[in-house]
């Protein structure tokens, strides 16, 4: 093959490659990572779900009260329909698990509704305190904090696999 055919194909891939990586699927071509088996950490959301609870109960409490003070504008379906929605995202974010995958050289979680993947040398340090692990990242990105209390996550486990994967890539690890 000619070097520009050669060219293309490589920025295709590269393509390609972050496109299925964004999307959690694995790597094609190159250094394939489809060997590569991951420990994964669930916890579970509830405290976004109860704040919406929470609003839901109170435009209930807005709306029937004001359905009894003969607003007419309140009596059509659509507030009882927003009420619903929310009930509806609360279950769904109740039930989707937020997790932590830990891999041979990597590390994925889920934050703000998408997967998020930060490869080892992108990772300053990790943090272990008493119902928290804080991985501390490189650059302008955001910091990803596991807690037992918001999340639920079971820390104690997640901070032997995080020590493991510090040791393996020499990767600071503060204990508090």
């Amino acid at each position: 093959m000619s070097r520009s055919w050669e060219r293309q194909v490589r920025k295709n891939q590269q393509k390609t490659n972050t496109y299925r990586q964004k999307s959690g699927q694995e790597r094609i071509g190159g250094s394939g990572t489809s060997s590569q088996s991951f420990d994964t950490f669930k916890g579970r959301n509830y405290m976004f779900p109860v704040f919406l609870l929470v609003i839901a109960l109170f435009l209930t409490a807005i709306t029937i009260s004001a359905q009894m003070s003969g607003v007419e504008e309140a009596s059509g379906s659509s507030y009882w329909f927003i009420i619903v929605m929310y009930l509806i995202l609360a279950v769904i974010m109740f039930l989707r698990r937020p997790f932590l995958r830990i891999g041979k050289d990597r590390m994925s979680t889920i934050r703000f509704n998408r997967e998020r993947t930060i490869m080892a040398g992108d990772i300053a340090k990790f943090r272990i305190e008493k119902g928290y692990v804080t991985v501390e990242t490189k650059g302008k990105g955001a910091n990803w904090i596991f807690s037992r209390f918001l999340k639920m996550f079971k820390t104690d486990e997640i901070a032997a696999r995080v020590t493991e994967f510090a040791e393996q890539h020499q990767i600071p690890v503060e204990k508090k």
